[in-house]
């Protein structure tokens, strides 16, 4: 048995507002594919879901509660407003998540970054320190996943060591689609998780997973 942690950090910034329904109900919808997967897994999940925007830089929904706790979000859960800090929501998220972690037991952590626009207003973390973060925590079993829209978020997010990288068009459709494509690669991760039953990094096939599928 291993435990996995899953970190999504998701924007609130102000344009997000034109993806709102959207980006809410496909919140909603990861939150209850992790706990469906818990229940029929051997392994313990654990769920983290941080807003941000620079009203905020790391507005904790859920702050590493076991999946089954974690109820759908409400209305009041998900207000976006303002810029987008994303390099200090990632460090705040990431160190404070790394300072709750288990000593000594087996486990993976999933990041799943998900913003609509790049990096504008951060004032404590810069990309250099984010990304030696990053470079650190993949040799710990960190899988980090970055899924971008009104961006190049390949070279953005290879900026930031993380190579497993999506792309979505910032309307309803495509941000539907866009958590439909992240929730089967997050399945196809704790399936892997489950039948090699030890912490491994996805350092950058996390969304090419078909062959990580149950038959």
């Amino acid at each position: 048995m291993m435990k996995i942690y899953h970190l999504i950090i998701l924007d609130a910034s102000g344009s997000m507002s034109s993806i709102y329904d959207a980006a809410f109900s496909g919140c909603n919808e990861t939150i209850q594919s992790i706990r469906s997967i818990q229940k029929r897994d051997d392994n313990v999940h654990y769920l983290s879901l941080v807003t941000f925007n620079s009203t905020q830089s790391a507005h904790y929904v859920y702050d590493n509660v076991l999946v089954e706790q974690a109820l759908d979000l409400e209305s009041k859960d998900y207000v976006p407003d303002a810029c987008t800090p994303l390099y200090d929501a990632i460090g705040l998220s990431i160190l404070h998540l790394q300072d709750h972690l288990p000593k000594e037991d087996a486990y993976s952590v999933l990041v799943t970054i998900i913003t609509d626009g790049e990096e504008n207003s951060s004032m404590l973390f810069t990309q250099e320190k984010i990304k030696s973060l990053v470079e650190e925590l993949k040799s710990r079993h960190w899988t980090f996943a970055y899924i971008g829209a009104n961006q190049d978020e390949v070279m953005e997010a290879k900026k930031m060591g993380i190579h497993n990288t999506l792309h979505f068009d910032a309307d309803e459709a495509g941000t539907k689609q866009m958590f439909s494509i992240a929730n089967d690669a997050m399945q196809s991760y704790c399936c892997r998780m489950s039948i090699i039953d030890t912490p491994i990094t996805m350092e950058d096939d996390f969304f090419d997973h078909s062959k990580y599928r149950k038959k």
